[in-house]
């Protein structure tokens, strides 16, 4: 996988912020494009209360975002889609979920509120690994993260200094990762009878194929005038069978070392043992 933050085979709790380099964007058109592009349409156009939400307040934080957005990627330079060929509407509101019918990446908006907690106030989230933004919205940055095992002592008291030091012009990204038993990009929370189902099928044999590294690239950059803050999320998941062996070898130490919690949470804890099983067989 391109993306891949397990650099060592020991589990740590990683905060794992860079800055953006100069020749990198925030947003990303891979060769999915327009396969990802046509599931997220039709999530925002079955059900868009579900896959999207915002505080009436954020509308100007909505523009914000919509105009870095185009800003920031290549491909929809001066407000043309050039992969779709069609123009991006700058009239249609509400503003983040009409830019999120152009991009791949899940889009959230966080307010300038320390008070409140840094909240969540705005979201177009279509490829969710669990969760869905009617739950969060209007969360702060810790009730929203409350299911991290340790987020409140380990990654809270950073995430907010970040969220109190983002300077305009320098976005910045990490990286989160899980095992899934589906390759599925939505895994929103009405989609887990079919996951729990699908749990139920992983063997040693099978993991390789149906189980799934799951990655999400975040990234996350100041507005302006507005002063929120844009998190984009871009998931990239691959079979087990695809990792390099290096990237094998390192997940198979990381979940051996990695405690119950943190494996429920991440997905991996129902089918720990045929994907170690796997694992190791395949570097015997």
């Amino acid at each position: 996988m391109r993306y891949f933050p397990l650099t060592t085979d020991r589990f740590e709790h990683q905060f794992g912020i860079r800055a953006l380099a100069d020749s990198e964007s925030m947003i990303e058109a891979t060769d999915r494009y327009q396969d990802e592009i046509l599931l997220r349409r039709r999530a925002f156009a079955e059900d868009p209360a579900y896959y999207f939400s915002a505080e009436p307040a954020s509308i100007a934080a909505q523009r914000d975002a919509r105009d870095l957005i185009i800003a920031a990627a290549d491909f929809l330079a001066c407000g043309h889609n050039r992969e779709l060929d069609e123009p991006i509407d700058c009239q249609r509101d509400p503003p983040l979920l009409e830019i999120a019918r152009h991009v791949q990446e899940d889009l959230a908006i966080i307010g300038d509120d320390a008070e409140r907690g840094f909240p969540l106030i705005a979201g177009a989230i279509a490829f969710p690994s669990g969760w869905c933004i009617g739950d969060k919205i209007g969360k702060s940055i810790l009730e929203i993260h409350d299911p991290v095992p340790e987020y409140a002592t380990e990654l809270n008291p950073p995430t907010e200094r970040l969220m109190q030091q983002l300077k305009p012009g320098r976005p910045v990204w990490r990286m989160n990762w899980g095992v899934r038993p589906s390759g599925q990009l939505d895994q929103s929370p009405r989609h887990q009878r079919y996951l729990r189902q699908r749990r139920e099928l992983i063997s040693a044999e099978n993991a390789g194929s149906e189980c799934f590294f799951r990655v999400e690239r975040q990234t996350l950059a100041r507005l302006q005038p507005s002063g929120a803050i844009l998190f984009a999320i871009h998931t990239h998941c691959a079979p087990l069978n695809e990792l390099s062996t290096l990237q094998r070898h390192n997940l198979l130490g990381v979940i051996r070392s990695c405690s119950d919690e943190t494996l429920d949470y991440k997905g991996i804890l129902a089918t720990r043992e045929p994907i170690v099983a796997y694992l190791q067989r395949g570097l015997e």
